[in-house]
C-alpha cells in the first residue's frame, strides 16, 4: 500500500488550522476525514479517484468505486472550504479553486488530476 500522500496530510493540517477556529471540527470533522483517509491513498494508487480541478475527488475513468467514501470526502471537504471562505470573506468555489492547486503541485508522481480546462492528466 502507498505511504500516505503528503499533500492529503498536508490538506488535513490546513484545515485543522484554519476551521478550528470557527467550530468546523465540533462535529467529528476531523475525524472522519482522518479516518477516511488510507482509503483514499489506496484509491488514488489504483488510478480509481484523482483531484479534480474545484478541489475535490473525481472519478478520471469510467469505473465508480467507493462511491460513498468520495462522496462524503467531497462533502466534508466542501464544510471545511465554506468556513475558510467565512472566514477570508471570498467564495466556496474559490477556496476549493485554491485547494485543487495546492493539491495538484504536492501530488505524486501517478496521481490522476485534473487541469483548469477539466482535462485529466497523471502527474509525472
Amino acid at each position: 500500500m502507498r505511504k500516505l500522500s503528503l499533500s492529503i496530510m498536508s490538506f488535513v493540517l490546513l484545515c485543522a488550522a484554519l476551521a478550528i477556529a470557527s467550530g468546523a471540527w465540533a462535529d467529528g470533522l476531523k475525524e472522519r476525514m482522518e479516518a477516511r483517509l488510507p482509503e483514499i491513498v489506496a484509491l488514488k494508487g489504483q488510478g480509481v479517484i484523482g483531484e479534480n480541478n474545484a478541489g475535490y475527488l473525481d472519478y478520471p475513468g469510467a469505473a465508480r468505486q467507493a462511491s460513498a467514501t468520495v462522496q462524503a470526502e467531497n462533502d466534508d471537504r466542501r464544510t471545511v472550504y465554506e468556513a475558510i471562505a467565512r472566514q477570508q470573506s471570498t467564495s466556496v468555489e474559490l477556496v476549493g479553486r485554491r485547494r485543487a492547486q495546492q493539491i495538484a503541485a504536492r501530488a505524486n508522481p501517478g496521481d490522476w488530476l485534473q487541469d483548469e480546462a477539466g482535462r485529466w492528466y497523471q502527474k509525472r
